[in-house]
């Protein structure tokens, strides 16, 4: 990458990239239906803006740096929240004719969009390492978003299955 590109592209990732931590937190943490569903939707809208430019510009970021875990969790976050945002769509079509098909695609957008959260927090811990790199702690960067995020998507996706 030229060199001139290559730190504006990082602080463009980085704005993204944090801006997305925010918004997916608001987007995660709002009523998904019900009058005040709309801060879900402006949040969710927000985040998969923020997610979609943070993860396209970590593929030339990764490419750059030789660094292939950090390149396939960017590509990974990009196609969850293409996904996720394709879920939603196809669960808002068959919204009023077919419940069935509502119900398990918005269990996908759940997932996918939850799952574009945990790789996006692998990828910092694991480029950052902020309390240190010893290889425990990298595992544990590694390993812990998916852990716990994995927790909260059952709970998320059992909960919406059993009120749908």
């Amino acid at each position: 990458m030229m060199p001139i590109l290559h730190p504006s592209v990082l602080a463009a990732h980085v704005a993204l990239g944090f801006a997305g931590f925010i918004l997916g937190a608001i987007a995660l943490s709002l009523p998904k239906f019900g009058r005040t569903s709309r801060w879900h939707r402006l949040a969710g809208r927000a985040y998969a803006v923020c997610m979609l430019g943070m993860a396209a510009l970590s593929v030339p970021l990764a490419l750059g740096a030789n660094d292939y875990l950090l390149l396939i969790i960017g590509l990974l976050t990009l196609g969850w929240v293409a996904g996720g945002w394709v879920a939603l769509r196809l669960a808002l079509r068959a919204r009023q004719s077919n419940r069935q098909t509502f119900a398990r695609m918005l269990r996908m957008h759940i997932i996918l969009m939850s799952s574009s959260y945990i790789g996006a927090w692998t990828a910092f811990l694991v480029n950052v390492r902020p309390i240190g790199s010893g290889p425990l702690l990298v595992w544990m960067y590694a390993l812990g978003p998916t852990l716990v995020g994995t927790v909260f998507i059952t709970r998320a996706t059992a909960r919406f299955a059993n009120s749908a």
